[in-house]
């Protein structure tokens, strides 16, 4: 098993400790005691020998981490209450249970709950997850969201979300990895560090919250408007960092529905797609100075880097190499 390496001991929010591993495994005892606080216990059920591992992303009071277990599994576990931890399979041959509902490759296993849970995991899993303080999650939320959030969060189960949503959950879990793979130290730098921090947190928060139960504001064009003006202006304030839409309602102290409400209503797009715009924008100021495209890339948010390549092309015309070549020569 290889152990932790660290860039620093673990510290509040703010302050630059990563920490990553991958720690392989041929005793299912050993692999439940991994998750660090998760008070885990493993029975095997199928028939074979054991192999499994953990690869993990520890920063701040944010934990990412990729589970793979060779055989099916009769998992139990208990959480703190000051945390909220989600799953999404990333590689499975069957249907598992999780807290007696069927277990599916586009299932969400909400793992925080009062009572514990119990997970029945196929054979050849590969489970991705992230846990994070639940305050956190939280203070980016309106008290009606934050309601909501409280409430599905009070006992473990499945969630099945939109294709959409469980898509760019799964992606943006592989590809955290595949980046930290490649680049081991891009994530020891500050600025990128918290740009990831503010993706995982709103992530969570869309994923959590049906924004169907939320009823939005049904406000005046002029009061939209003044909403939009206010979120053009934090962006610019922000102009060397991303903003979310999160962030955005936090500011405003207004739902996301809300949000929503005013950019279709008055400019018939959506946040995500005037925030994704700016963030483009920030990648094109960043290629100046940048070392690297992927570097510019995750500093603003973009952790698929096909489809960030599409999109910037599709803006600018160019792909981001391009740009980057460019303006190197320039100087």
């Amino acid at each position: 098993m290889s152990a932790l390496t660290c860039a620093s001991p673990l510290r509040p929010p703010n302050a630059a400790a990563i920490c990553s591993g991958h720690h392989e495994t041929q005793d299912f005892d050993e692999q439940a005691a991994l998750l660090k606080g998760w008070n885990q216990d493993y029975a095997q059920i199928s028939s074979g020998h054991f192999s499994g591992y953990v690869s993990e992303i520890q920063f701040d009071d944010v934990y990412l981490f990729l589970e793979y277990t060779s055989q099916s599994l009769f998992q139990s576990g208990q959480l703190g209450v000051d945390v909220i931890a989600v799953g999404v399979p990333l590689a499975t041959n069957n249907q598992g249970m999780f807290c007696g509902e069927t277990s599916e490759a586009e299932s969400m296993h909400v793992f925080s709950g009062q009572n514990g849970f119990e997970f029945f995991s196929p054979s050849e899993l590969v489970m991705s997850g992230i846990s994070v303080s639940r305050s956190a999650v939280l203070s980016l939320l309106a008290p009606e969201e934050q309601q909501l959030l409280q409430q599905n969060c009070r006992q473990a189960h499945v969630q099945c979300l939109e294709p959409g949503k469980i898509a760019a959950m799964r992606e943006f879990m592989a590809n955290v990895f595949r980046l930290t793979e490649q680049s081991p130290g891009l994530l020891q730098k500050r600025n990128i560090a918290s740009s990831l921090r503010s993706t995982v947190l709103a992530l969570l928060a869309d994923c959590l919250v049906d924004q169907r139960q939320v009823t939005p504001d049904l406000l005046s064009p002029s009061k939209c408007w003044n909403i939009i003006a206010d979120s053009r202006e934090l962006v610019r304030s922000r102009a060397e960092s991303p903003v979310s839409v999160a962030e955005l309602c936090q500011h405003l102290g207004i739902s996301r529905r809300t949000l929503q409400y005013c950019f279709q209503n008055v400019l018939d797009t959506s946040p995500v797609a005037y925030l994704r715009a700016e963030r483009l924008n920030g990648v094109r100021r960043m290629l100046k100075d940048a070392n690297s495209v992927t570097e510019a890339a995750a500093y603003w948010g973009f952790w698929h880097f096909g489809h960030f390549s599409q999109e910037y092309k599709k803006m600018f015309g160019e792909l981001p190499s391009v740009t980057f070549k460019r303006l190197r020569a320039l100087h």
